[in-house]
């Protein structure tokens, strides 16, 4: 089965852009911005506009809950209970300040485990407290509960849609998280961010859009107005907009960003197509990216530059990715349950768990 677009490509090289972006606060460098966001911000949006139509596209082949349900279940958590276990059991006993009887002795070194339960945590004892960016451990954990939380969303807004026999459910959840973006977080952002279950809210309206606007895209079945030369035109565009235009950037980013990230990955192009040929590494490589640029920042003494940082942290951060992929991620992907469909339209579904 061939994966005939470029959507392991894009989601690939949007890994290595978080890494590249994390190192900038890692390292206490400036970040660089683009229409109001950091570069490791965009990435993460074009994860959840890849992620919003790729559901989406598994939901409309096979929409039964609990096969749904599955699939996302064994996509997230086999990866991340690993990654968890490897940070606590391994990485902590070798980078901690604290003895190591203390450091397996306090309960706070288990709680890191909340974060299997999407309940972000982010500090283990004795860990990192003297890097340039101190405590966090894995600072990229934060958008796994807001992913879920969207898989969770989109089945009940298509099955309104279903209902009332149209798209508009899809179409006015869109919008209203457009809108609620804007203004809580470009507008009028709280003093006292609200947090349920460990989630910043703001946070989760910063990226929540870009996965409803990705999955409006297969709804609507918009890709014939996706063209490579409309996209390149629209990215000639954003060197005009100032980049702290944080409000009128954002719109502009709601169409932009979608039109060119999913004209991109739809296409087909013989080298990029190949990205996925020995494995999907994209989330592994967001999952070890961030705690690994933390471990070399440790051992060299927080040093190094920006662009060190990433050129160093990179190729480790795949090395564990393909670790990751073929030891956790694939195995566990092939117990996900299939329905009999045609090769072609398998052929966005393998994208998918």
């Amino acid at each position: 089965m061939h994966r005939e677009n470029n959507f392991d490509a894009v989601r690939l090289l949007a890994a290595a852009v978080v890494i590249f972006g994390h190192a900038h606060p890692l390292t206490g460098t400036p970040d660089s911005a683009l229409l109001g966001n950091s570069v490791q911000a965009l990435a993460v949006k074009i994860f959840f506009v890849i992620s919003g139509y790729l559901i989406c596209t598994s939901w409309s082949l096979d929409p039964r809950p609990s096969s749904y349900l599955l699939k996302r279940v064994l996509r997230i958590f086999p990866a991340l209970i690993i990654i968890c276990a490897f940070t606590i059991f391994v990485i902590g006993p070798v980078f901690t300040s604290l003895p190591i009887g203390h450091y397996f002795g306090t309960l706070h070194t288990y709680s890191y485990f909340k974060n299997v339960f999407l309940n972000p945590a982010y500090d283990l004892p004795g860990l990192f407290a003297g890097n340039r960016y101190p405590i966090a451990v894995n600072g990229s954990l934060w958008s796994l509960p807001i992913e879920f939380s969207m898989y969770l969303l989109l089945p009940f807004v298509c099955a309104v849609d279903r209902l009332m026999r149209g798209k508009l459910a899809t179409l006015c959840t869109t919008i209203a998280l457009c809108v609620f973006s804007i203004h809580f977080v470009r507008m009028s952002e709280p003093a006292s961010h609200p947090v349920i279950y460990g989630t910043d809210l703001i946070s989760a309206l910063d990226v929540a859009p870009y996965f409803m606007i990705g999955a409006l895209v297969k709804q609507m079945n918009w890709e014939h107005l996706l063209d490579p030369i409309l996209a390149l035109f629209f990215i000639g565009v954003v060197t005009l907009i100032p980049p702290e235009a944080a409000v009128h950037g954002e719109i502009v980013l709601y169409f932009l960003l979608p039109y060119v990230v999913l004209t991109f990955a739809l296409s087909s192009h013989r080298l990029l197509q190949g990205a996925g040929r020995f494995g999907d590494f994209s989330y592994g490589l967001y999952l070890y990216g961030f705690l690994v640029q933390q471990c070399v920042n440790d051992l060299t003494g927080n040093t190094l530059s920006a662009i060190q940082n990433a050129a160093i942290s990179l190729p480790i951060a795949l090395v564990l990715a393909y670790i990751s992929w073929h030891l956790v991620e694939k195995p566990m992907l092939s117990l996900k349950p299939r329905k009999n469909l045609a090769s072609k339209r398998i052929t966005i579904e393998e994208h998918v768990a």
